[in-house]
């Protein structure tokens, strides 16, 4: 793990699995119990903020916030990995007054859907690329920069490989149904 300094944030992950590993449902939406969703959101309101990827949005569309009462006001901000702008415009996330403040990591700085995501107030932080270990520790570096030294990763297995490849995590809290997915898995 990157060595905890001013540099840059600590960075911890969750990940949810079935029983026989698989990290989706093709029929649920959920693959975990209520009392592993509710770990969740309470593992949010400890952090700073969160950094995810356009795609788990997408596919998910979450809202990425606490939902336990009490904690609704430590929902933390949001930091998206979305390189070519492929974030959907009718997401919940889209479509709330939120308080919150979002940021997208991004190669675009001109185009229509740029424009759109700033007059929703989210700002947009360019990125040269994302494709090696350094370029994530830039990304990493641009977040504590930006006042934020707590960071709760929550992506998909392809992103969370590479935090995981690269040595950028503190710690990964591993939510495991005693459910199988089998053929439902994806």
């Amino acid at each position: 793990y990157l060595q905890h300094n001013s540099k840059y944030p600590l960075v911890d992950a969750k990940i949810a699995v079935s029983n026989d590993y698989f990290t989706k449902s093709k029929k649920k939406k959920w693959i975990t119990n209520d009392h592993s969703r509710k770990r969740t959101h309470y593992l949010r309101s400890l952090y700073s903020c969160i950094l995810s990827t356009y795609k788990t949005i997408n596919d998910d569309n979450s809202m990425f916030n606490c939902r336990i009462d009490g904690l609704e006001e430590k929902s933390p901000d949001l930091f998206i990995i979305d390189r070519f702008l492929k974030l959907k415009r009718n997401l919940k996330l889209m479509n709330t007054n939120n308080k919150r403040k979002i940021f997208i990591f991004t190669t675009i700085s001109k185009s229509r859907k740029a424009n759109y995501f700033k007059k929703k107030g989210i700002k947009l932080i360019l990125l040269n690329k994302l494709d090696e270990k350094n370029d994530f520790k830039i990304l990493l570096k641009k977040i504590k920069k930006t006042g934020y030294s707590r960071v709760f990763l929550e992506t998909g297995v392809t992103s969370l490989s590479l935090f995981i490849k690269f040595n950028l995590l503190n710690e990964l809290y591993i939510f495991k149904s005693d459910k199988n997915l089998s053929n439902n898995g994806l």
